[in-house]
């Protein structure tokens, strides 16, 4: 009898690792959707994150006038005259940003795969569009990040 108990306690312990590790591989990756229709977006990562893992998607800052675009924004010639309209003249229409509130400097252009200046637990996205100029965006980029 005590042998069994034994080796019921045993599979139990191993059930409850192999469960820990699964949910600690789940949370290795945590992935948030960025509307090009919104400022900035704020989320909580619920711990240390250190690379942006992925970026999939597109978005655009003219839906009727430009093809949708990734994180590094638009290149096409003749959006120059309405430069007024970004959020931050000095990157492309349509760059994907994303805000680094521990290194004191603000946010950073991801244009893809990258590590982060610091590890964040919380941050904020956004498109490179001035806010009174979100109305005619679509799109959304998928932002992930891992450790």
């Amino acid at each position: 009898m005590k042998l069994t108990l034994k080796f019921i306690l045993i599979s139990a312990a191993v059930l409850v690792t192999n469960f820990n590790m699964h949910e600690a591989k789940a949370q290795a990756v945590k992935c948030f959707d960025v509307s090009s229709r919104t400022g900035w977006q704020y989320f909580d990562l619920g711990g240390p994150y250190t690379r942006i893992a992925s970026v999939g998607g597109g978005w655009s800052v003219d839906a009727r006038s430009y093809a949708r675009v990734g994180p590094q924004g638009h290149n096409e010639p003749g959006l120059e005259p309405y430069n007024q309209y970004k959020y931050d003249q000095a990157y492309p229409f349509g760059a994907l940003f994303v805000d680094i509130p521990t290194d004191g400097t603000g946010y950073v252009w991801v244009r893809g795969v990258q590590q982060l200046p610091k590890p964040i637990t919380r941050t904020a996205i956004r498109i490179n569009d001035a806010d009174n100029a979100l109305g005619d965006n679509s799109g959304v980029l998928r932002v992930c990040f891992s450790r």
